[in-house]
């Protein structure tokens, strides 16, 4: 294809490089996206010698030196300004919108200042400004969910509904099923967080949902679906003893289910 694209007029290709796509598309009848991606891995091809960079240090302007376009170097600008790190040559090719020829010529270039680890970032971001008592999710309000760096106004919140749909969590990576909340922030919040399993609050078994239970007892999720079933088709479950012969439903999701719901 890279032949073909050489057949187009030297003008054209040196002034007024975006206009290879259509071009392309009416001549040879090629797919865009197609020869979006082998313009920019020609481009990438025909940069000046590499250098030894750290791109969680270096400007925009020098990365477009090493290749980046504009906006791929605005990409990786916008992403580190979120906190985001490249641990490694491994990483760029994680970037949205890098080239793999661009990756596999850069690579081997990245050095990572030993300043920049994974984890100060992390910490600095999202931990406490000073130190604080951990606290317990299931009782948490809004305002102690805000007090935690990286969890704002509009996330607080869709915890503390979160929870109160679901009848509250059972542990406390169930944070993770709260849309907003990664892994990255979890982890940097795990030490002023907690759950007491005596204080998990109990949901109402004859008017829970799949989901719940699902996500609160851990049943699979066609034992769910025939438990909601069976109690639409025969009205509310009476004691948890109708449930002791329950197909699929094991002894540990029993248990589960007494520890989680109550019957009324």
């Amino acid at each position: 294809m890279i032949g073909m694209v050489a057949l187009l007029p030297k003008f054209l290709w040196q002034q007024k490089p975006d206009l290879l796509i259509p071009l392309a598309l009416e001549q040879f009848g090629m797919d865009t996206m197609y020869m979006r991606n082998a313009f920019a891995e020609v481009e990438a091809a025909t940069v000046k010698d590499p250098f030894v960079f750290d791109p969680n240090t270096v400007s925009v302007e020098t990365l477009q030196s090493l290749g980046f376009t504009a906006k791929l170097a605005n990409t990786l600008a916008n992403y580190r300004a979120k906190g985001g790190l490249i641990r490694s040559g491994k990483d760029l090719y994680k970037i949205w919108g890098m080239p793999t020829l661009l990756a596999d010529r850069l690579a081997p270039f990245v050095r990572v200042s030993s300043k920049n680890s994974p984890t100060k970032p992390w910490a600095s971001g999202f931990a406490p400004a000073t130190a604080a008592a951990a606290i317990d999710i299931n009782t948490a309000s809004l305002s102690q969910f805000e007090a935690l760096k990286g969890i704002g106004p509009v996330l607080a919140a869709r915890i503390v509904g979160f929870r109160e749909k679901q009848g509250g969590f059972v542990k406390v990576q169930d944070l993770l099923m709260v849309y907003g909340v990664k892994d990255t922030l979890l982890t940097a919040l795990a030490p002023y967080l907690r759950l007491d399993d005596s204080r998990v609050p109990k949901a109402n078994l004859n008017q829970a949902s799949v989901l719940q239970l699902v996500q609160k007892a851990g049943l699979q999720v066609v034992v769910a679906q025939a438990l909601v079933r069976w109690r639409q088709q025969n009205g509310a479950f009476a004691t948890f003893d109708e449930l002791e012969n329950f197909e699929g439903l094991s002894a540990a999701s029993m248990a589960a289910l007494k520890r989680l719901f109550f019957i009324e």
